[in-house]
């Protein structure tokens, strides 16, 4: 009877749970309809996809005024759509929002690979879903490579965790490289896999180690050869301040892990050498490895951080199975404690930041966007009207105007803070240019809809 009664309050805590962070992915979903700009990486990225099909140089010289330090594959991609007569934007939201979904599913397939049941599968998914949408929803259906080139690294582990310990593991290794030329700051999933094979076997991991580096250079070498040393330059040598102060400061960042954290933990500390712990140990060891070394260069958004959310998404998942079996928690009932559990992850959820999926109740609400998209098309005429080049304060309406991409304002930030720009330039090659700006009318971004509580968003550039 108590065991018919936990499995009961399994299901009905992780439904309710789940139901929340799907509530508050209502936003991020709603958004991504309208053409206002989510963040200034949309236009960035959209420009690049142009570039990709011949509207200009996808890896012009660090000497230029506008760069592109991404792999080519995403510009690929959304390029080919536009090719087509697709607007880049919406597809990259699109790819975006089908990321988020995979990646979901495939950290529920990655729990259950370790023998756990679906309610704590679904828990460690919805888990994921929430902190993506409560604290990097401008990161959920926007035009960017990150979660998409997430999501083919997260296939490649699930592929992996599937394996025979005897079998050869190339396959997942050689998607895992696919992913990296999406988007290549993703260290921790391959590393991960790379150490729990040499674990097991060694012979193994050399023979993958040596099979995805050469598949890797292979992919530089020949996008080398597509675009010349531009492409190396932009890849390897791009212009960035580091300070290790910048990366300590980051921590303060990382509260939203906490109540994940905690179960973790708390059950890690009990089963230290079964396998889960030790998979999930090591997953958010590397992770929060590669989160420091990330947040050491300047620019580095909250993205340097969804590694280190499938991590504990999948480590929460686990905890979750085995509450019933941890010591700590003896004093409360079994029934009580998986509700327990999503209570404080729930909490967690319900402190951030942001406060618009309860304000899209609001008609009046909804209505402010049709009427910020129609300053943005009045924006898009003024600007297409200007003769010449034109860099505007919002580069989506530049864009949208016909506008060619002329100012890339971090990287220019970045050659001047590493010494690569002298004071002046910048003005003197506008003018040698033609180059006049343009202040946009903010709303025609979505900064103007915003609502939050008065501690704001954790963002970072």
């Amino acid at each position: 009877m108590a065991h018919r009664s936990s499995c009961r309050g399994r299901i009905v805590g992780v439904s309710v749970f789940a139901a929340l962070c799907f509530f508050y992915a209502a936003w991020p979903i709603w958004r991504a309809f309208f053409p206002l700009e989510i963040d200034v990486k949309e236009a960035w990225n959209a420009y690049h996809a142009d570039a990709a099909f011949g509207h200009g140089a996808l890896y012009p010289e660090l000497t230029s005024l506008i760069a592109n330090n991404y792999p080519p594959l995403w510009y690929y991609l959304t390029g080919l759509f536009g090719w087509y007569g697709a607007e880049v934007i919406y597809i990259g939201r699109a790819l975006s929002l089908l990321a988020v979904t995979t990646l979901s599913v495939t950290v529920m397939l990655c729990i259950r690979c370790f023998n756990a049941g679906w309610p704590a599968a679904v828990l460690g998914g919805s888990f994921f879903v929430g902190l993506m949408v409560r604290y990097a929803d401008w990161y959920v259906g926007m035009n960017d490579p990150n979660l998409f080139a997430l999501s083919i690294m997260m296939i490649g582990l699930l592929w992996f965790l599937h394996l025979d310990p005897k079998q050869r593991a190339e396959g997942p290794f050689l998607v895992m490289v696919l992913g990296g030329f999406f988007k290549h700051s993703l260290f921790a999933i391959p590393a991960t896999a790379l150490y729990m094979l040499a674990r097991r076997n060694r012979p193994l991991a050399m023979r993958a180690m040596l099979v995805a580096g050469c598949t890797a250079g292979a992919g530089i070498g020949l996008f080398t050869l597509l675009y010349g040393r531009p492409f190396l330059d932009q890849i390897f040598f791009y212009p960035r301040e580091f300070l290790v102060q910048r990366a300590w400061d980051s921590l303060g960042r990382l509260g939203s892990t906490f109540p994940a954290l905690l179960v973790w933990s708390i059950w890690a500390w009990h089963e230290p050498k079964s396998e889960a712990v030790e998979f999930t140990a090591t997953f958010l060891a590397f992770s929060f490895t590669a989160y420091l070394l990330q947040k050491l260069g300047a620019g580095t958004d909250i993205n340097a951080q969804f590694e280190m959310n499938l991590a504990l998404a999948m480590g929460v998942g686990l905890a979750f199975e085995r509450i019933g079996s941890v010591p700590v928690f003896g004093r409360l009932d079994i029934e009580v404690r998986p509700i327990a559990v999503v209570a404080l992850l729930a909490l967690g959820l319900l402190a951030a930041p942001g406060l618009e999926p309860y304000f899209l109740a609001s008609t009046a609400y909804r209505t402010q966007f049709s009427h910020n998209v129609e300053v943005m098309r009045s924006e898009v005429l003024r600007i297409a009207a200007i003769p010449g080049k034109v860099w505007c304060s919002i580069d989506t309406v530049c864009r949208a105007a016909g506008k060619p991409f002329v100012i890339d304002v971090f990287f220019l930030g970045q050659r001047a803070a590493t010494g690569r720009m002298a004071p002046g330039q910048l003005a003197a090659e506008m003018t040698a240019q033609g180059i006049a700006y343009e202040r946009i009318d903010p709303r025609a971004a979505t900064g103007p809809l915003q609502k939050q509580f008065f501690y704001g968003r954790s963002r970072q550039r």
